[in-house]
């Protein structure tokens, strides 16, 4: 089982690589079988290439996104939880939206499991 430590400098890569735009390094953050719903009410991605296929489709569609934690990780056991907010350029339009994803991580450190919290009406255009 992984540290509070280790599973917190996990999501801290994951929002590194999403600002980046490093799809590889986000898919790879994944077990084989992982699942991942984004947002939590939308049918799941399963598998690591059906998630590194979503991300990669989320980055080509935006100009550039930031990926920041608004607060600290919390991890207990198996599962972290953190306050997130995507800032996204698209078409010129710069947009926010506040998110709170939850992992589950194997004893391999990998992410089993993500849940999104967020809904299409949270997201909001912002002044560049």
């Amino acid at each position: 089982m992984l540290t509070p430590e280790e599973m917190t400098a996990v999501v801290h890569r994951y929002t590194a690589a999403h600002s980046a735009g490093d799809v590889d390094t986000i898919a790879g953050l994944f077990a084989t079988d992982a699942v991942l719903a984004d947002p939590v009410d939308q049918p799941a991605h399963l598998g690591r290439a059906a998630v590194r296929a979503f991300f990669a489709g989320t980055h080509e569609s935006i100009d550039g996104m930031e990926l920041v934690a608004t607060g600290p990780v919390r991890a207990v056991g198996q599962w972290a939880a953190v306050p997130l907010q995507a800032r996204s350029t698209i078409g010129g339009t710069v947009y926010e939206v506040d998110i709170i994803d939850v992992f589950t991580f194997g004893d391999d450190g990998l992410i089993t499991e993500m849940r999104a919290y967020w809904s299409s009406s949270d997201i909001r255009a912002v002044e560049a």
